[in-house]
């Protein structure tokens, strides 16, 4: 009887040993956790091409109204929520050739961009170098000096600045789609001297 009683609290002492030799053996036998994919790079390249119109419009006199293609390639810079990313662009524009135009133009711009589910307008400055700028129609006007047609193309320069807005523009997936993309502009030679209107009429384009 007294070798019962004295074996009781070694038994009971056991327990937790053998509790604690399980859970360790039980850490040992876990497999290592997989390691952590990091997220996919969002796509950041975009090549576009698309459909405009536009014009420039002086006190005397404006230019026809060119229709051009429009190809350009666009990065883009991520920042957050709103705006989402900073988008960086080249182009150039090319139109119908004709008897006073050059019908090309190059230009850069640097964009806002926000995005609520597909739709993603974007917003920003816009600079250039142009063919288009030479007027048509100018009045010759005897309370203006002779030769006003030449000075008012002096005044225009090739180079103007100004804002572009894209409130129409989606992204589908690894496409994106855009619809009357507005600019106006000025030209740089002597801002105010004319305005420049242009319609982007249509774009489609591609991420990478």
């Amino acid at each position: 009887m007294r070798h019962a009683k004295t074996d009781v609290p070694k038994r009971v002492g056991r327990v937790p040993a053998a509790l604690l030799a399980l859970l360790a053996g039980g850490a040992h036998a876990a497999p290592p956790a997989p390691p952590v994919k990091p997220p996919p790079t969002p796509p950041r390249h975009e090549l576009t091409v698309g459909v405009t119109s536009l014009q420039y419009l002086a006190s005397q006199g404006s230019s026809a109204t060119h229709h051009t293609a429009d190809i350009a390639y666009h990065r883009k810079l991520r920042l957050g929520q709103l705006p989402e990313a900073v988008r960086l662009g080249i182009g150039v524009r090319v139109g119908v050739p004709d008897s006073v135009t050059l019908p090309l133009e190059a230009y850069g711009r640097v964009q806002l961009v926000a995005k609520v589910g597909p739709w993603s307008p974007a917003l920003g400055p816009e600079v250039g170098v142009s063919g288009f700028t030479r007027l048509r129609r100018s009045i010759e006007s005897p309370s203006y000096p002779r030769g006003l047609s030449g000075a008012l193309q002096d005044r225009m320069g090739p180079f103007y600045a100004g804002i572009t807005l894209a409130p129409l523009r989606f992204v589908l997936g690894p496409l994106t789609l855009s619809a009357a993309e507005l600019q106006t502009a000025t030209p740089l030679k002597d801002p105010g001297s004319a305005l420049r209107l242009q319609v982007g009429l249509l774009y489609l384009g591609g991420v990478l």
